[in-house]
């Protein structure tokens, strides 16, 4: 009788895994989870979301991708699950070998870098910050998460998310939630993108209340409607109209003598032949975005008649041409390039109406009462443009009884005063520091300004004045001129336990208002602020110098650099830093800080073409940055360890698997017997 061969010792180890998997419930959980059916599954789940979500943020933005995958419940859970599946993997092979150094050391790197993308999520974030060198310094940062703050009628105050952007509150379906611990309902039934302020000034009970004159300033060939409300105060006395006008509320005007304006001269009855000689200037401010509706300004009494539009040229989104169409149906393009600050003809050569861009802006808006460029990217394309010629080749005017008035120019100034006389003003308009107009006007009255095709209407003359300050939603059609001075917002309200509702309020972002439960003010009330959120800092930074080198010989930016300042004040600490295009600033900077990701990294993120004074910086701050870049490193370590380092298997543990099937009951005794596993 032949004995049986003695099993070797990978086959009493592979003998003694296989028995503890068929007897141990929690051996037997550990091989489940770890699994490769289940690894592949978790693997091509995770696959096709962040396939999916580079989709939608190529087609949308990065906040729906960020909504259904990065910041969903789901992919926690999905990536926990594939951190479990590997750790059980690695445990199904315990006790680990030599040969399984490698395995384990892959695995566990994955693992570690998944803490780290945990860690950086929830104990990190990515916030951003805008500095301009000519004001203090900052110590917030800014989110691209919406919230809401409450304070509760019984002193109690909270924070919540409230993302609007993919599931915006209606009146259908509007946003419910009660006040803790109280009978009241906040509800939100309305989101916009274009709140306007809506200052009402309106007479004061107060005696001891100042003046205030409303007025409003129209202008029917551009459609505009500007109003001006002035209070006898510090902040609200003056008015900036455009940057070309100023108007002021002052204490008195000379009432005794007054100053007749110039009686507006009636075209002489020769005018038609003049028309051959004097030349007619027109501007047209045209948006790419908007071709249906250019600002146009003339000094003629009728526009030139001609169509100008601004289109991208095919297959280069940052280069624009300019379409001419003439009075005979002709259309002429030209790229903008070729017509900045350089005067074409609009015909042919000889043609004497002439034609130019006199400025482009990549990305219009208003600041100030200017026109300025936000970045240098085209997404909101605009030009000026200029249109002169003989007037003969206009076509004739309608018939007017005064001749148009003079383009609007700079240092223009307009004084009111209340009037001896309840419910007049007194007003005086200078013109290069010569008073020309010095007249009474009542409420209700036009007042016709001498300003191009401006008239200032008197609304509201009050001698003891407050004002109501208010938003409203404008429904009209947006224009990128207008586009500029809206806000977001959300309209709420209050729901008593009797189901009746308060006043609706709209909360502009970055502010917060107070919802009352009834129209009446004693009633209960509780404060609710909306807007990003921030994240205060221990520490200040201030913009010292913002420089933007330029290629040699274009207009090319060739790096941004941001020289900052840190101030930590407890600590008296005072760090001097740069960041430039690919190399952010770091606070507090030291190297230990930066091996555990405990340094504020600051990189470029925006600028303004316009002003130099102002960049806005990516602020990130990521603990889980070790663990990321270990993990990663353990993962290339331990793929080299199993395809170059490890020694080869022999003949006798690769048969180890068929000789655990032979050795049948004398495995387990071996195995009982031999305890190296």
């Amino acid at each position: 009788m032949t004995a049986n061969p003695k099993p070797s010792s990978e086959a009493l180890r592979r003998a003694k895994i296989k028995r503890r998997r068929e007897t141990s419930t929690f051996w037997m959980a550990v091989h489940l989870l770890g699994s490769l059916n289940l690894a592949v599954i978790l693997l091509i789940t995770i696959a096709g979301a962040i396939a999916f979500a580079t989709v939608m943020e190529s087609k949308f933005d990065s906040a729906v991708a960020r909504y259904y995958i990065y910041d969903a419940a789901w992919f926690d859970v999905w990536l926990l699950a594939l951190a479990l599946n590997l750790l059980c993997a690695a445990l199904t092979r315990w006790p680990w070998q030599r040969k399984h150094l490698g395995f384990v050391v892959t695995h566990a790197g994955i693992i570690l870098m998944l803490t780290g993308a945990v860690l950086g999520r929830t104990q990190g974030f990515e916030a951003f910050v805008t500095l301009d060198k000519t004001k203090p310094p900052e110590n917030r940062l800014f989110m691209h998460d919406t919230i809401l703050t409450i304070d509760s009628p019984n002193g109690v105050r909270g924070q919540m998310p409230f993302e609007i952007e993919m599931h915006p509150p209606t009146e259908a379906h509007p946003f419910l939630l009660p006040l803790e611990n109280t009978d009241l309902k906040l509800v939100i039934d309305h989101t916009t993108e274009n709140l306007v302020p809506d200052d009402t000034l309106a007479v004061s009970s107060d005696p001891s209340a100042p003046a205030g004159v409303a007025l409003r300033f129209v202008n029917a060939g551009m459609g505009q409607n500007v109003p001006a409300e002035l209070m006898s105060t510090a902040d609200s006395s003056t008015f900036d109209f455009f940057g070309m006008a100023k108007i002021e509320l002052v204490d008195s005007l000379d009432e005794a003598h007054l100053i007749s304006p110039a009686a507006p001269v009636a075209p002489p009855a020769a005018a038609a032949p003049a028309r051959n000689k004097t030349p007619f200037r027109e501007t047209q401010l045209v948006f790419a975005n908007a071709p249906q509706t250019p600002v146009i300004d003339t000094d003629s009494d009728v526009p030139s008649g001609y169509t100008i539009k601004l289109n991208p040229v095919a297959g280069s989104s940052d280069q624009f041409t300019v379409t001419v169409t003439s009075l005979n149906g002709t259309n002429k393009t030209w790229p903008v390039r070729d017509l900045e600050s350089k005067w074409s003809n609009l015909q042919g050569d000889g043609d004497l109406i002439l034609f130019r861009v006199a400025k482009y802006w990549p990305d219009f808006a208003m600041k100030d009462g200017a026109p300025v460029s936000v970045s240098d990217q085209p997404h909101n394309p605009a030009v000026l443009v200029q249109i002169t010629g003989p007037s003969k080749l206009l076509p004739p005017p309608a018939p007017k009884p005064v001749a148009a008035a003079p383009p609007l120019p700079k240092g223009l100034i307009m004084r009111v005063a209340l009037a001896s006389e309840p419910g007049k003003i007194v007003y005086e308009l200078e013109r290069e520091g010569s008073i020309q107009t010095r007249a009474i006007a009542a409420q209700g009255e036009t007042i016709h300004l001498g300003w191009s095709k401006w008239e200032a209407k008197v609304d509201g003359v009050y001698a003891h004045a407050e004002m109501l300050r208010d938003m409203k939603e404008f429904t009209g059609t947006v224009t990128p001129m207008m586009a500029a001075s809206f806000r977001p917002g959300i309209r709420a309200h209050l729901v008593a336990p009797n189901g009746n509702s308060g006043p609706a309020v709209w909360i502009p972002a970055g502010t917060s208002r107070e919802l009352f439960s009834t129209k009446d003010l004693a009633s209960e009330f509780a404060r609710v602020g909306f807007g990003q959120r921030v994240i205060p800092l221990p520490f200040s930074i201030t913009l010292e110098n913002f420089e933007v080198p330029r290629d040699e010989g274009t207009d090319t930016p060739a790096n941004y650099i941001s020289t900052l300042r840190f101030d930590e004040a407890s600590t008296g600490r005072v760090v001097h830093d740069k960041a430039y295009m690919n190399s952010p600033a770091m606070f507090p900077g030291d190297l230990w800080r930066s091996l555990l990701g405990w340094n504020y990294k600051f990189s470029q993120a925006n600028w303004d073409p316009q002003n130099l004074n102002q960049t806005t910086l990516q602020v990130l701050y990521d603990p889980g940055w070790p663990f990321k870049w270990v993990g990663s490193l353990g993962i290339c370590c331990g793929i080299a360890l199993m395809f170059y380092f490890m020694p080869k298997r022999s003949p006798s543990e690769r048969a180890g698997r068929e000789e655990v099937a032979a050795a049948g009951p004398a495995a387990d005794v071996g195995a009982n017997a031999n305890n190296q596993l």
